[in-house]
């Protein structure tokens, strides 16, 4: 009996090889004055630890402002997806330029006061995937990650847009 426990138990870890992570990468963001700022990015990283290609590749995600509703805002990860992912493949996605302008409130604020609109507010982000690997009965569902985000300003004299990335919480 423990034999076969142990196996299951392997094939599931062998299945969920997908993995979502979240990194905050330096970029350099253009003010509405036309300045150039230091602006740090939540970048979206999909990764393919399988052995195999994984196919139909489907990314969700919601966002939920403090104090606000949760929203699914799958629709802005729906392009950028992939139909398939090679084994040992990623697939990243700048956050700021697809998440929060799928968020109405936000896109408004981003639109008419630019990048420092998102400095009020705390984002809850939760993205999972679901995909196929070759031969398999069904597709694989990957455990939902969930992060809060918070954009800052650090030092008022440089202008520099500041990330904290947080694990969140169930």
């Amino acid at each position: 009996m423990t034999g076969m426990s142990e196996s299951k138990a392997e094939s599931v870890d062998r299945e969920r090889c997908l993995t979502i992570s979240l990194q905050a990468e330096a970029s350099r963001l253009r003010a509405s004055d036309g300045k150039e700022i230091p602006f740090t990015r939540a970048v979206l990283i999909l990764r393919n630890d399988c052995q195999w290609d994984v196919v139909g590749i489907a990314l969700h995600a919601s966002l939920g402002q403090e104090g606000g509703t949760v929203q699914d805002v799958t629709h802005a990860l729906a392009p950028s997806a992939s139909a398939s992912l090679s084994s040992g493949g990623t697939l990243s996605r700048d956050v700021y330029d697809l998440l929060l302008p799928a968020h109405p409130g936000t896109a408004s604020k981003v639109h008419m006061f630019g990048h420092r609109a998102v400095l009020n507010w705390t984002f809850d982000l939760a993205v999972w995937a679901e995909y196929r690997l070759p031969g398999s009965s069904g597709p694989v569902r990957t455990p939902v990650a969930r992060w809060v985000l918070r954009w800052h300003v650090p030092d008022p004299a440089t202008g520099a847009v500041a990330l904290v990335i947080e694990e969140g919480k169930d």
